[in-house]
């Protein structure tokens, strides 16, 4: 669910949203009595801001681009995620939603004005773990009659019934893979789905940089990358590790890119002390560590890697999307309900879900016996 960061912002929320639950009631309707109504723009509204979820939520985008393939599409969705999925074939426009509007009332007004000059036919919300009531409000003040979205009663919310046209079964908790767990909600009321391939698409200017940025190694050689940060602690494999992993790396004759995200600045700084550590002599030139770059950039380095070692993290959902031969370490997450469906993409979970249980040899074992990108991915 989405967080509002002060009182009065969740005092404002559910006051807005209990007059909308109010006077936004919608007559029932099924999947059949939808499509034959023909919706010519179909708004969407996912704003929740992890970037592995949003990218475990493409196959859904693309199943209702399939069941309404004439309509113009557009997703809400946090500012984090733009990057995912500004690209994507199954959109037609990109609404960005910062949460901080709610202490920003004209910011608000300006993106409630945006959507609704989109004029919205139908607004699909898609939940996944959790019951946004900031999305279904979204949708609610979107002007669209039709509204198709979770049940919010097995969150403590008794709005869906109220408020949407068709409910979807919700699953509070994950009882299977992330992309089916995303798919299975519209696939009960009809929605069927047109693969489980996630999807991330760059742009030739990210393809661009990655060439700039690569002009900082040896032009010979694979290209490893890793990125040894994650969003949870709990995530994170050693650091001293990574950089044990990547001295060998560049000592094999390959170059290596190091990627940051916006929380790792102390996971390089400690990557970089452990990589003086480790020494590497002349090796240490085919190593780069990267300034922070956009994720469409990342996508499209991922997307001519030979190898990837991360943690459970967002660029994991990401070089699973582009086929990047990948080795991705987790400790608390099961990786049955996470790793990437790609067959490129490969997990090792340490002992009772702890990472540290990960020694430097079981990890540079699996990396070498990675397949090699098939030709053609990219």
């Amino acid at each position: 669910m989405m967080r509002v960061a002060n009182p009065l912002g969740r005092r404002l929320k559910r006051l807005l949203v209990a007059v909308v639950a109010r006077s936004s009631r919608r007559p029932k309707l099924s999947l059949s009595d939808i499509r034959a109504r023909r919706p010519r723009r179909i708004l969407i509204v996912r704003q929740h801001n992890q970037m592995g979820d949003m990218v475990c939520a493409t196959p859904a985008l693309r199943a209702v681009r399939c069941t309404f393939p004439e309509a113009r599409i557009a997703l809400v969705t946090a500012p984090v995620n733009h990057e995912v999925v500004r690209h994507n074939p199954d959109l037609d426009r990109v609404l960005l939603f910062d949460r901080t509007v709610w202490r920003r009332p004209l910011r608000l007004l300006r993106f409630l004005s945006e959507v609704r000059r989109f004029r919205p036919d139908l607004a699909v919300v898609l939940n996944s773990v959790s019951f946004s009531v900031t999305s279904a409000w979204i949708a609610a003040v979107s002007g669209a009659p039709v509204i198709m979205g979770g049940d919010s009663r097995p969150f403590g919310w008794d709005l869906s019934r109220h408020l949407y046209s068709l409910e979807l079964p919700s699953r509070p908790e994950p009882d299977r893979h992330a992309v089916l767990h995303n798919l299975a909600p519209l696939e009960a009321v009809g929605v069927a789905a047109a693969g489980l391939d996630t999807t991330v698409v760059t742009a030739p200017a990210e393809r661009e940089a990655v060439a700039a940025l690569l002009a900082g190694l040896p032009v010979d050689g694979p290209l490893f990358v890793i990125h040894p940060g994650a969003g949870k602690r709990a995530n994170i494999w050693p650091v001293e590790r990574f950089a044990a992993i990547a001295v060998r790396a560049a000592a094999a004759g390959e170059r290596v890119v190091v990627l940051q995200g916006p929380a790792d600045g102390v996971i390089i700084e400690r990557f970089m002390t452990a990589l003086a550590d480790a020494g590497g002599g002349a090796a240490r030139e085919r190593i780069l560590a990267a300034p922070r770059q956009p994720v469409g950039v990342c996508a499209a380095l991922l997307a001519r890697c030979d190898r990837f070692l991360c943690n459970d993290t967002g660029l994991m959902h990401v070089a699973g999307a582009v086929g990047a031969p990948t080795l991705a370490l987790f400790g608390p997450t099961d990786p049955a309900l996470w790793k990437p469906l790609s067959p490129a993409t490969w997990a090792l979970r340490g002992e009772g879900g702890r990472l540290d249980t990960l020694g430097v040899e079981p990890v540079w074992r699996a990396l070498r016996a990675l397949p090699a990108r098939q030709a053609g991915v990219s």
